[in-house]
């Protein structure tokens, strides 16, 4: 009967160690060569810079040199604010009693021929005069200007300018016919080539400055 071969101790050590390395190195192998998906891309750990709080990018300054048009603190003023842009800003009741009456005879006058008038304005009080006056300004500096750093105020003030219907050829002036309730704004529809201002003087009114301001109507008595 054969005899049994033994192997020696220290080879089959070598020969497991061996083994358990092959297959430790095919594991590392098949990790490194299998792909990542999306999850474990972004579980690597990556140092981000840490995103600033909100309250400090609210407070970090404006580059623009214009700073944005204030609210309006007067109570009589804020009133016509709110209303600016709707028929409810144009205050009649401001107005001299002797503007008024020649303000009705206007509109007799225009609708018996076939027109209509539309006032858009009347009495402002002086702080509510202030204020558009300081929009106007504002968007004389800011309307040919386009760069990044003042595009935030730029968008406020052109809001304003607009919803107010300011006229680009016409500065309010502080002290006005509207603060004095001798004046009035108005969009006339008169068709043909009947003469506007003859019909408005005869009511006692004047469009002093037809250039610049068309829509303005003065009481004629009225000195400024």
């Amino acid at each position: 009967m054969p005899s049994k071969t033994r192997v020696p101790r220290a080879v089959l050590c070598l020969t497991l160690s061996l083994l358990t390395i092959g297959a430790t190195t095919s594991t590392v192998l098949f990790a490194l060569s299998k792909p990542r998906g999306l999850d474990d891309v972004l579980k690597l750990n990556v140092v981000q810079p840490p995103a600033p709080p909100k309250d400090a990018l609210l407070a970090l300054p404006s580059t623009c040199r214009i700073t944005p048009i204030p609210a309006v603190d007067d109570e009589e003023a804020r009133s016509f604010e709110a209303a600016a842009g709707t028929s409810d800003v144009v205050d009649r009741s401001g107005l001299t009693p002797a503007t008024k009456i020649a303000l009705q005879r206007f509109e007799r006058s225009i609708a018996s021929l076939g027109g209509a008038v539309s006032v858009t304005s009347a009495y402002r009080p002086p702080a509510y005069q202030a204020h558009l006056q300081l929009v106007w300004d504002k968007w004389q500096q800011l309307r040919t200007r386009h760069d990044p750093g003042c595009e935030a105020v730029r968008a406020q003030v052109e809001s304003e300018f607009t919803r107010h219907e300011l006229l680009a050829s016409q500065r309010p002036v502080p002290v006005s016919d509207h603060t004095l309730g001798t004046g009035f704004d108005a969009s006339v529809l008169l068709g043909g080539a009947r003469g506007l201002d003859r019909i408005a003087a005869s009511a006692g009114i004047r469009r002093p400055d037809v250039r610049r301001d068309p829509v303005h109507f003065r009481l004629i008595a009225a000195k400024r």
